[in-house]
C-alpha cells in the first residue's frame, strides 16, 4: 500500500539542486461523518408524502387536544355553579316533602299541621328559589371559543392555498 491511500508524507521526491530530500504531500479528500444531502437535491415522492403524512397526523392530534383542554377549563370554572345548582335540587327536593306532608294535613283537617307544612313549604321554595339563582349567575355559558377560532382560521388558510393566494 503507497502513501497516496493513507494520506501519510512521503520523503519521495529529492530536490536536483541539494540533493535533499523533501516531502511530498498527497492530497487526500475526506469525508464527512454524517451524510447530509445536497440542497440542490430533491426529496423523493416517499419521502414527501411521509412528512405530509406526519404533518397532517400532528395537525389533527393538536387539533383535537385543544378542545379537550377548552372544554376543561369550562367543566373547571362551572363547578362552584354545579355545586349550587347541587343545594338547589335539594330544597327542591325538600319541598317536595314538605308538599306531601302539607297534602297530608289538609287531608287530616287538622289546622295547625297543616298551616305549619305550610310554613315549611314556602321556606323551602323560597330558598330553592335563592340558591337556583344564585347557581344560575354564576354559570358561564360559552362555547369553545379558541377551538372555533382556530377552525376558522385554518378553513381561510386553506381557501386561501387552494386558490392560489398568499396565506399571509
Amino acid at each position: 500500500m503507497d502513501g497516496a491511500d493513507t494520506g501519510i508524507v512521503q520523503p519521495s521526491v529529492t530536490s536536483r539542486l541539494t540533493g535533499k530530500l523533501r516531502a511530498r504531500q498527497t492530497p487526500q479528500v475526506r469525508t464527512p461523518g454524517v451524510q447530509s444531502p445536497s440542497l440542490y437535491e430533491r426529496p423523493g415522492y416517499r419521502t414527501l408524502l411521509g412528512r405530509v403524512r406526519d404533518n397532517v397526523r400532528l395537525y389533527i392530534r393538536k387539533q383535537l387536544e385543544l378542545p379537550r383542554q377548552e372544554i376543561a377549563e369550562i367543566v373547571r370554572a362551572n363547578l362552584r355553579a354545579a355545586m349550587w345548582f347541587g343545594v338547589a335540587l335539594a330544597c327542591v327536593l325538600c319541598t317536595l316533602v314538605a308538599l306531601t306532608v302539607f297534602i297530608i294535613a289538609l287531608v287530616s283537617l287538622v289546622l295547625p299541621f297543616w298551616a305549619a307544612a305550610l310554613v315549611v313549604l314556602l321556606l323551602f321554595v323560597a330558598l330553592a328559589a335563592l340558591t337556583g339563582y344564585i347557581g344560575y349567575k354564576k354559570l358561564e355559558l360559552r362555547g369553545p371559543t379558541r377551538t372555533i377560532n382556530s377552525l376558522k382560521e385554518t378553513m381561510r388558510w386553506a381557501k386561501a392555498r387552494l386558490l392560489g393566494r398568499s396565506a399571509s
